[in-house]
C-alpha cells in the first residue's frame, strides 16, 4: 500500500514512519509538514492509505479528508489527533480510524489491522464531526470547470448562492465551491467574513463602503472589484455590532 504522512509536526511525522517501518506491505512514499503543499500533492496523486494531522495551520485536517475522499473515493484515511475526549468521541461514533498523540505500539497495531480487513471504503460522515471540532479554514478548495484551485481567504471578497450552487469570488476570478454557504460562513467568521444576506458571505476587509437604499437596507461595495452586493435589513443590526 502507498502511505502519505501529513502532520505540522516534524518529529511526530519522523515517529509515524519509523513505526510503520514494522509493516512491509506500507510503503511511505512522502510525507508533509505543510498542509498546503499536502493538499495540492495529494488533488494529483491517489494513494492507498493516508495519515492525516487533524490540526494544521492553514488547512485542518478534516477539509482536507473531505476534499480527497470526493476525489480519491478509494483512498483509506487515518485520523492523527491530540484532541480531547468529547472529539475523539465523535470520530468513534462515525466509525473513522485514528490514533491519538502520543500512540502506542498497540494502538497503532490496531489501527493497522483495522485497515487490512477493511474490504472497501465508504465516505464518512465528515458534516457531523465539523460541528463537534471548530476549525479555521484560511485556504479553501474552489472549482474551475475540471480544475482545483487553492485560494487563500484573504483573497476572496464574497462567497454568493445562486440555485444551491457556492461561487467564490476573487479579483480576477469566480470559483465554485463544493460546500453549503452555512459552512463557509462557520469556519471564515474567524477571518472577518460576515453574512450580509441569505445568499452572500462577505470579506469585511475588502470592503470600502456602504450605500443605503430603501427600507433600511444596503448596498455593499468592495475596494478594486466593481461588484456590488446586499445587505438585509435583518442583518444591518449584526453588523453594526461586529464592526463597534
Amino acid at each position: 500500500m502507498k502511505v502519505v504522512i501529513v502532520d505540522d509536526e516534524y518529529n511526530s511525522v519522523e515517529n509515524l514512519k519509523t513505526h510503520l517501518e514494522d509493516y512491509p506491505e506500507l510503503e511511505v512514499i512522502s510525507t508533509f509538514t505543510d498542509p498546503v503543499e499536502a493538499l495540492a500533492y495529494l488533488i494529483r496523486e491517489e494513494v492507498d492509505l493516508l495519515f492525516l494531522d487533524v490540526e494544521m495551520p492553514s488547512i485542518s485536517g478534516l477539509y482536507i479528508a473531505e476534499q480527497i475522499t470526493l476525489l480519491h473515493p478509494n483512498t483509506k484515511i487515518c485520523f492523527i489527533t491530540a484532541h480531547t475526549e468529547g472529539a475523539i468521541k465523535a470520530f468513534e461514533l462515525n466509525a473513522l480510524d485514528y490514533i491519538q498523540k502520543p500512540f502506542s505500539d498497540e494502538r497503532l497495531k490496531k489501527c493497522i489491522d483495522k485497515i487490512r480487513k477493511e474490504s472497501s471504503v465508504q465516505r464518512p460522515d465528515y458534516d457531523s464531526i465539523s460541528h463537534d471540532i471548530e476549525y479555521p479554514l484560511n485556504i479553501i478548495c474552489g472549482y474551475h470547470d475540471e480544475d482545483i484551485v487553492l485560494i487563500n481567504a484573504e483573497d476572496i471578497f464574497y462567497l454568493e448562492t445562486i440555485q444551491s450552487n457556492v461561487y467564490i469570488h476573487t479579483r480576477d476570478s469566480v470559483y465554485r465551491g463544493n460546500k453549503p454557504l452555512g459552512f463557509y460562513e462557520e469556519k471564515l467568521k474567524p477571518l472577518y467574513f460576515f453574512k450580509t444576506h441569505k445568499c452572500y458571505l462577505a470579506n469585511l476587509s475588502k470592503v470600502d463602503y456602504f450605500s443605503p437604499r430603501i427600507s433600511y437596507t444596503y448596498d455593499i461595495f468592495f475596494k478594486g472589484i466593481k461588484d456590488v452586493i446586499p445587505l438585509s435589513r435583518n442583518n444591518v443590526k449584526a453588523l453594526k455590532n461586529q464592526l463597534q
